[in-house]
């Protein structure tokens, strides 16, 4: 029996297999067997018994109870995720056939999400799916005619691929309209990293995948940066789907020396990973995000948020938390299923959930602006003026008359406008269930003001245990420092 091969699964259309490179002690957890021992044929009831020896090592989650299997057709019923399938040649082939950043296809980047649709996360720029027009959240109903509402991810990748020139036709489902596209076939390079300089010595770099030597290709970048004079680097992670999770985990360690990953797998607790000592810059850093930015992205994009190693601007990410293991079986086709999970560096779990960025910036055409403005204050703020923060404040001083100032040394700490601060972020505060009492969500987590008391309270305050104490000073709030590095942990306040 073949030993299986941990994976990151970043199941786009080009389908890049991922390497997890750690080692892990797998328990072995035993239950019972819901598989029918009366298979057609004496090879497919070993290949069910072999099945089942697999998830009961490795699958994360324990399989559907009393449920038994009479042949492989049947082998969805066990599943408790969207991940998981059975493989057979061909959708093997397709898999592995995609592992350099070459393809014929339309371009488009597919997940299997918690419902039953496959959706589009995003497209490849300039392909046969980006000049038709399908956006990120568009669900396949069909290909050429066929549905696939129901189908398993690779059966629709499958559908998708073809010979160059050739062509298919996609029902979609985009809210409540049904759209029609018609899209032709193409041979599609698919670029690790893209480089564009911007005014004020600030260099773009633009990353889609975390193919083979995606992070190698980095490190030669970021080496280049003091003989070109680069003051500031915008890492974009837009629409990045993944790939390999040791050329993440290597990307990530280029820009931070903290711990890179925590992850879990059946019957083991978490596990920190950490870095490869291997940080080759500390120039001031923002990272764009967006819905597009999965799986090893997100990876990247948690490390350098939870080690304060860069600012993030953009959407919240996809959200896709697990990892995938291919197991090649003894009587053909291949068994990929679910068998670990990962969180941040903090332990914030990211599957359903995605990653926050510190600045919620929904307009792709926004984005890259507000990156630009935020790299300039941090700048600033190296040379030693003020921090980033008070000068992105400062910003809107024109525009906002009634702009409040900040508090400096109150009872030996600065103090923010809670209220502006939230605005400038991209959140906003709202009125709670009863008079002077509001709140504001960050991370996930509802914080409450209660104006009465002069407290702030929510999860992991680091203040008194009845919440932060907080400042009114004519109809403004204000929130001490101390808060917003550790509370909400921004970077760079100093």
């Amino acid at each position: 029996m073949s030993t299986p091969k941990t994976l990151h699964k970043n199941l786009a259309l080009h389908l890049l297999l991922s390497r997890l490179c750690l080692s892990f002690i797998l328990v072995l957890v035993l239950s019972c067997n819901p598989f029918s021992r009366q298979a057609a044929t004496a090879n497919e009831d070993t290949r069910l018994r072999e099945i089942a020896e697999q998830m009961e090592k490795y699958y994360l989650f324990a399989p559907e109870e009393g449920v038994e299997l009479h042949s492989l057709d049947e082998l969805p019923l066990l599943w408790q995720d969207p991940h998981s399938t059975y493989l057979k040649e061909e959708q093997f082939r397709l898999f592995t056939e995609s592992l350099d950043r070459s393809l014929t296809g339309i371009g488009v980047y597919l997940e299997k999400g918690r419902s039953a649709a496959v959706t589009v996360v995003s497209t490849v720029p300039e392909s046969p799916a980006c000049r038709a027009g399908l956006l990120s959240g568009d669900l396949i109903v069909s290909v050429d005619g066929r549905l696939v509402l129901d189908s398993p991810l690779e059966k629709v990748v499958s559908l998708l691929r073809g010979e160059e020139g050739t062509a298919v036709k996609l029902l979609v489902r985009r809210g409540e309209q049904l759209l029609t596209f018609s899209l032709i076939r193409e041979r599609i390079l698919l670029p690790a990293v893209e480089q564009a300089v911007l005014p004020g010595e600030l260099l773009l770099l633009r990353l889609y995948n975390f193919g083979g030597g995606a992070a190698t290709e980095m490190s030669r970048y970021l080496n280049a940066l003091d003989r070109e004079g680069v003051r500031g680097i915008i890492l974009d992670l837009r629409a990045n789907q993944g790939g390999y999770v040791d050329e993440a985990l290597a990307l990530a360690a280029l820009f931070t020396d903290g711990p890179l990953l925590q992850v879990r797998e059946k019957g083991t607790d978490w596990q920190v990973i950490n870095g490869r000592d291997s940080k080759v810059t500390s120039l001031p850093l923002v990272a764009l995000v967006n819905r597009g930015t999965a799986s090893g992205a997100e990876i990247v994009a948690a490390a350098l948020k939870d080690n304060g190693a860069a600012l993030l601007v953009g959407e919240n990410t996809f959200g896709k938390g697990t990892m995938q293991t291919i197991v090649s079986l003894s009587y053909g086709g291949y068994l990929k299923m679910t068998t670990a999970e990962f969180a941040s560096p903090r332990r914030t779990l990211i599957e359903g959930t995605g990653i926050e960025p510190h600045f919620l910036v929904p307009d792709p055409r926004e984005q890259e602006e507000r990156a630009v403005e935020l790299l300039r204050y941090l700048l600033e703020q190296q040379e030693g003026k003020e921090s980033y923060l008070e000068l992105y404040l400062q910003q809107y001083e024109a525009k906002m008359a009634s702009l409040p100032p900040i508090l400096r040394d109150v009872q030996g700490e600065d103090y923010y406008p809670l209220r502006k601060l939230l605005a400038l972020t991209g959140r906003t505060i709202l009125a709670g269930t009863k008079p002077g009492v509001y709140s504001f969500i960050w991370e996930g987590h509802c914080y409450e003001l209660d104006l009465n008391e002069k407290l702030l309270s929510g999860p992991a305050l680091p203040a008194t245990e009845d919440g932060v104490p907080v400042l009114l000073r004519q109809g403004i709030t204000y929130v001490p420092l101390s808060f917003l590095e550790r509370g909400l942990k921004l970077p760079f306040l100093h």
